[in-house]
């Protein structure tokens, strides 16, 4: 069954229970507000008439009008958490249905000085990045892009365990993503939770805290003496201790409200992200990379998402200072925030130093997920064969980002001659083949899989020219940013660095001799340098360097034919020097030239 079908299959199943769940959020929310009213009815009566019955139901009515919040509140994750799968298995058929991605586009790790990101359209709007990206967090997003970036090449057979274990985990993989994607990780809220981790502790007096704790307990006794002996005495200092409550707890507003401030934009994000570690920590995992992961989420004897969600909770309780009514009573009688302010220093005390750690975990399994959601969605990509051998051969190897049926697959091998001078005319496909080439080799050093029916390599470091930019800010001129990028391909060889080398047409900006001259010397100390690589070029005298080295040189091309009066590309490389010219029978045609 093909990812497209699987995916329609999950939409209609989610959307049937998203739709069941809807109607019994609009129950409970019924339930809930008769509940409130009857809570405020009993209250008024015991006001009045002071009568146990009254206080006693009031009370249970408090208590159970705060767990059907509760309930409320999980009833509606659960709704939010369903339509978020509802929203992912369409975007996924949109997707494969040849649409753009929803996905962050990764603009903003955009370097025009990193040595292959640019040229290779890795990032922005029709780019790699949103094409494999399935990361909901900001963490998720950051690990993706380093392991394009700069992946840790030691451990891509390992990452590919992990990502071949979780494509077969579709539920899982469905559900992680779901869960991050209900709430958008903004940095602001993530510099707040920062922010706070880092403050001060609100009690540093322990006797404080153990007053604290005696108010409470006197004032609850005073109550039940009252409800067992009917004194009157009792009720009227249960009335002191509870004024005095309120008074000891309004002295502690100013740090309740700094507490608050951060509870009202890290709450939701924090119930996220402990859905989400959740997932990860209840799957039975067979790689060591994902076994790791599972380790790095365990804390003494309970869990990541379990400290998470108790952070979120006291976070919760503490928001439920701005109802008057509600607050007066809690903290009248329990001191109920002070001691939501204590349960959350005490947890910034034990866990505060750990909760970056464990969500750059998470983001380094969305990544994970990411790639396997690649692998999922082609079945016919390949896992690359990591060789310790200086090599690269492909088979039947294309660009991903063209759909299946545009697309033109070719083979090559640098297992012999382990430089290419490629020719051919504008439009042949050139350009298209070495962004190929860069892509698949950027994501078999990641660990994924690639769009080829076979993929063998060396983890070489990877080195592009293509796209040079100039820069007014650096006065810098397009030509001279070109040297500097050649400039640093061979310091890397002359560091003894195994670096492939792609170049697309160097050299644009001087005239045809010195460009000439220049791609010739190049090319002379690149093979001297024992550099693997390939080289775009419309002169076809360069290619001349095969037959005088064509054990280590070979030249590739890509043809043109003339049809009927038009121009007909098939794409397929051939061996050889391009023949074939299109220039000028293009302006010609055009009638730009007679």
């Amino acid at each position: 069954m093909d990812a497209s079908t699987v995916y329609s299959g999950l939409l209609a199943r989610y959307s049937s229970k998203a739709q069941l769940l809807k109607q019994q959020l609009g129950w409970l929310s019924l339930l809930r507000l008769l509940l409130f009213c009857g809570f405020i009815f009993l209250g008024y009566k015991s006001l009045v008439t002071g009568a146990a019955g009254f206080i006693i139901g009031t009370l249970v009515l408090l208590v159970v009008f705060l767990l059907m919040i509760r309930v409320y509140d999980q009833m509606q994750q659960r709704t939010a958490f369903y339509k978020a799968l509802v929203k992912l298995n369409s975007d996924e058929i949109s997707f494969l249905e040849g649409n753009p991605s929803v996905y962050s586009t990764g603009k903003e790790y955009t370097d025009p000085h990193h040595p292959y990101s640019y040229d290779l359209d890795m990032f922005g709007e029709g780019g790699l990045f949103p094409y494999v990206n399935r990361c909901s967090t900001s963490f998720g997003k950051e690990a993706l892009a380093q392991s394009l970036l700069h992946p840790n090449t030691t451990s891509i057979e390992e990452r590919q365990k992990a990502i071949a274990e979780l494509k077969d985990k579709l539920e899982f993989r469905q559900h992680l993503q779901a869960h991050g994607s209900l709430l958008d990780t903004r940095e602001k809220e993530m510099q707040q939770l920062k922010a706070w981790l880092e403050t001060a502790p609100a009690f540093k007096n322990k006797t404080l805290y153990y007053f604290l704790m005696l108010l409470p307990l006197a004032s609850t006794s005073c109550l039940v003496y009252f409800f067992i002996t009917e004194q009157e005495q009792a009720l009227n200092i249960f009335y002191d201790l509870f004024i005095l409550n309120l008074v000891v707890a309004v002295s502690f507003a100013r740090k309740i409200s700094a507490h608050l401030s951060v509870s009202t934009s890290v709450t939701k994000i924090l119930q996220q992200f402990a859905g989400q570690l959740k997932q990860l920590e209840g799957q039975s995992f067979q790689s060591p990379l994902l076994q790791r992961l599972q380790e790095g989420l365990k804390t003494g004897n309970d869990t990541a998402s379990g400290s998470i969600r108790k952070l979120a909770s006291l976070f919760n309780y503490l928001e439920t200072i701005v109802n008057l009514l509600v607050s007066m009573l809690l903290n009248g009688l329990f001191l109920f925030h002070l001691h939501v302010l204590f349960r959350l220093e005490k947890w910034k005390q034990q866990n505060g130093q750990k909760i970056l750690p464990w969500l750059k975990l998470l983001g380094e399994a969305e990544a994970l997920n990411s790639f396997a959601n690649l692998a999922y969605n082609n079945p016919g990509f390949c896992t690359p064969a990591v060789s310790s051998n200086e090599t690269l051969e492909a088979e039947n190897m294309g660009h991903l980002l063209i759909r299946a049926h545009k697309r033109i697959n070719n083979s090559i091998s640098f297992a012999e001659q382990r430089f290419v001078i490629l020719t051919g005319s504008n439009m042949s496909g050139k350009s298209t083949f070495l962004r190929t080439l860069g892509i698949n080799l950027v994501l078999a050093r990641s660990g994924s899989v690639v769009c080829a029916d076979r993929f063998a390599f060396y983890p070489y470091r990877v080195h592009v020219s293509m796209r040079i930019t100039d820069s007014l800010q650096d006065s810098e001129s397009f030509f001279y940013a070109e040297l500097k990028r050649l400039q640093s391909i061979i310091h890397e060889l002359e560091a003894g660095e195994k670096t492939f080398i792609i170049l697309d047409e160097i050299l644009r900006g001087t005239n045809s001799n010195d460009k000439h001259n220049g791609t010739i010397g190049l090319i002379r100390k690149l093979v001297a340098a024992k550099a693997c690589g390939i080289i775009a070029t419309h002169d076809l005298t360069v290619s001349q360097l095969a037959e005088a080295d064509p054990s280590y040189i070979s030249n590739k091309c890509f043809e043109s034919e003339i049809i009927n009066d038009e121009l007909v590309f098939d794409y397929k490389l051939k061996d050889g020097v391009c023949t074939k010219l299109s220039a000028s029978f293009l302006m010609k045609k055009m009638g730009i030239i007679n």
